[in-house]
C-alpha cells in the first residue's frame, strides 16, 4: 500500500475539535475510500461479476496502522472519557448514491480518561483489523471519536489521525532505567 495525504482521517494540523454537546460523537474529518475514487463516485471498472466494490484491507502479511494524536489538551467538567473507534461501511450502490452504508466498529481503544488526553499524545494506535463479520466487504473507513452520554469536553482537538505503514516511535522511551547516576 502506498500512503499519501488521501489516507488520513484527520490531516496533519487538521485540529478536529471534539468540543460538542453532551454525548455527541464526532466523526473523522475524512472518510477513506478503499477504491480511491472518493465518496459518491461509481466504480467504473470492476473485474468479475461484483456490482459493488468492497475489500478487506485488514488481511495479508503487511498491514497498515492507524495513529491518532491529540492537539490541544482535553478538559471536561463532568468526567468525560474518549473512545476512538475504527469503523468500516459497505457501499450503498447506485440506489444510495454510492454513499457509505451503516458503519460497523472493527476495533476501538476503550474509554480514555481525560488525564491521558494531554497535548501531543498518541491516543490510538492499532493495525487494520480484518473486517467483521466476514462478509462485510467494506469500501469506506472512518474513525469515530465517541463521548459517553451526559458528558462532554470543554476543550480538546485531534491534531492528526493517519494511516502509516510502520511505527516510527521510540518504543523504549517509557522504559525504566536500570542504572543509577553516580
Amino acid at each position: 500500500m502506498i500512503t499519501d495525504s488521501q489516507l488520513s482521517f484527520v490531516p496533519i494540523g487538521g485540529n478536529l475539535s471534539i468540543v460538542a454537546g453532551a454525548g455527541i460523537n464526532v466523526p473523522s474529518t475524512n472518510v477513506i475510500d478503499l477504491l480511491g475514487t472518493g465518496v459518491g463516485t461509481a466504480p467504473n471498472a470492476i473485474i468479475g461479476t461484483a456490482t459493488l466494490f468492497g475489500t478487506d484491507a485488514g488481511i495479508g502479511a503487511i498491514k497498515a496502522q492507524i495513529e491518532a494524536i491529540t492537539g490541544t489538551a482535553f478538559a471536561t467538567a463532568n468526567g468525560g472519557t474518549l473512545n476512538v473507534a475504527f469503523q468500516a461501511a459497505p457501499d450503498l450502490g447506485v440506489g444510495g448514491g454510492y454513499q457509505p452504508g451503516a458503519y460497523t466498529t472493527l476495533v476501538e481503544t476503550g474509554p480514555i480518561a481525560v488525564a491521558s488526553l494531554t497535548a501531543a499524545q498518541v491516543i490510538a494506535r492499532f493495525d487494520f483489523p480484518p473486517a467483521f463479520p466476514a462478509n462485510l466487504q467494506p469500501r469506506y473507513l472512518r474513525l469515530l471519536f465517541q463521548v459517553p452520554a451526559a458528558s462532554n469536553f470543554t476543550a480538546g482537538t485531534i491534531s492528526s489521525a493517519l494511516v502509516t505503514m510502520v511505527r516510527d516511535d521510540q518504543a523504549n522511551k517509557f522504559a525504566s532505567r536500570n542504572y543509577a547516576a553516580a
